[in-house]
């Protein structure tokens, strides 16, 4: 049983795997093709509208999409239920969003692209809902299947739009978006026969309430995520203008590579928290896999960093290389940030949304206190540095109060001076002054933690001799 646990998360990491890096690829090979054809302004546009949809969706969904996961995995809840109620929720933050046009097609950013913004909406927030319904039917494939066709639909537009006849812009990376998002519905849809599952009779008033009860507390601390990593771009954009924002952007796509094997890690183990933690080997379990995920994280962010410059190099032409001084700084936020998805785990496998919360309440506040004190002196750097101290607070104070209910067992012999050290290089490589140090630094930190990559080595190789065997019998 044991083993079956173990199995059936690395099963899972393995498709969320090939569909994210085949995406993060395709994306990743087309950011100098972006940088050749879009100007800093453009690209701060882009983010700004993207980033807006991104906080929308919780709220106007009261992000029920997170209510559909959690309560379509009770086994003694009907997933038909669930699935119908989270469509008709996001079928009236939609109908409200169209009625608000005339209201926000008046601001500056969003006029020339309030028709793309809706659209964008739409089609990203039932993606949310049908990815997550995915996961509870064990439909993994289908995840990884839709999100390669539709980023391939996307990027095969964006070159086309972008750098072909067309030359649209950012009209042309807003559709290639819409057109990605909505393939990737149809599939879900009407491939993965999601339509089986929906139905306008037997409305259950009582089942609705009890997963709104549960996703109405997210809501704030997605609003409160949304301040910690995203409030900085409209502060550029208010105080320096939407060629910092774009710069900021663009810097933001290498530690995206990061994002990439975090959001791997959530997506197959947000499925394995919620079946496990109470389980008798629950805490064992959580302590074995954030032991390992923390390292490799820890790694990853440290090598990310040694390597930036020349990343920067191949993938920004022209000025937009400038940008890649900023990339150490948001590294180092992302690293944090994705210790705080997996602590956060914890919260919402146990449905203690509302400590959830308040953990991510704290970081928001000191985020909006640094990029009002750091961005008018520092800019772009100040606005990196809140980000950092903000996702920094969040996992300090979940790492104190996610023990009051998993008390999962850390290293902090190794944790702590690997952290010092992964610091120590950010500083030196965003002061320009320090690439042969960082390359040791990097050194250092990976024989510090060798014994855990070797633990992690183990446990992989078993699971596939196991898995080896089993296909024998």
């Amino acid at each position: 049983m044991a083993h079956n646990k173990y199995q059936y998360l690395v099963k899972n990491i393995g498709l969320f795997t090939l569909s994210s890096f085949a995406t993060k690829i395709l994306s990743s090979l087309l950011l100098p093709l972006y940088t050749s054809f879009l100007v800093q302004e453009q690209f701060g546009a882009i983010d700004i509208v993207h980033t807006t949809v991104t906080l929308l969706i919780p709220i106007l969904t009261l992000s029920i999409h997170d209510g559909v996961l959690r309560f379509a995995m009770d086994q003694c809840e009907d997933k038909k239920k669930v699935f119908s109620l989270g469509m008709e929720v996001t079928v009236a933050g939609c109908v409200l969003l169209t009625l608000l046009l005339p209201v926000y097609g008046q601001i500056s950013v969003f006029t020339a692209y309030r028709y793309e913004f809706l659209a964008l909406y739409i089609v990203s927030a039932f993606n949310s809902i049908f990815a997550n319904f995915a996961r509870t039917i064990d439909r993994i494939k289908l995840i990884a299947v839709s999100s390669i066709v539709s980023s391939a639909t996307t990027m095969g537009l964006n070159v086309f739009l972008i750098a072909g006849p067309p030359r649209l812009g950012v009209e042309g990376y807003l559709f290639s978006m819409i057109a990605g998002s909505l393939v990737g519905c149809v599939l879900y849809f009407f491939v993965g026969r999601m339509y089986r599952y929906f139905s306008l009779r037997g409305f259950d008033r009582a089942l609705l309430k009890r997963m709104i009860l549960y996703s109405i507390p997210l809501i704030p601390n997605y609003l409160f995520w949304w301040i910690n990593s995203s409030l900085d771009r409209y502060c550029l954009t208010a105080i320096t203008g939407l060629a910092a924002t774009g710069l900021y952007s663009l810097a933001s796509k290498i530690p995206t590579l990061l994002n990439t094997l975090t959001s791997i890690f959530q997506q197959a183990w947000s499925i394995s928290a919620i079946k496990e933690y109470q389980s008798e080997e629950g805490a064992a379990f959580f302590s074995s896999i954030h032991r390992i995920f923390t390292y490799v994280m820890l790694l990853s962010s440290s090598f990310l960093v040694a390597i930036c410059q020349y990343l920067s190099m191949f993938f920004f032409q022209g000025e937009n290389y400038e940008a890649w001084s900023l990339i150490p700084l948001l590294v180092l936020a992302f690293y944090y940030s994705s210790l705080n998805s997996f602590l956060g785990s914890i919260y919402t496998a146990t449905k203690k949304t509302k400590s959830l919360f308040v953990t991510t309440a704290a970081g928001a506040g000191v985020n909006v206190a640094f990029n009002l004190l750091l961005i008018p002196f520092f800019g772009p750097y100040g606005a990196a540095a809140a980000t950092c101290l903000s996702h920094f607070v969040v996992w300090l104070v979940r790492s104190i109060t996610s023990r009051r209910i998993l008390a999962i067992q850390v290293d902090y012999k190794r944790m702590i001076p690997s952290q010092a050290l992964l610091i120590l290089q950010v500083g030196l490589m965003t002061a320009q002054t320090g690439i042969l140090w960082s390359a040791c630094i990097f050194a250092a930190v990976f024989l510090i933690n060798l014994s855990t990559l070797r633990q992690a080595k183990e446990f992989l190789l078993s699971r596939l001799k196991k898995r080896a065997q089993e296909r024998k019998q």
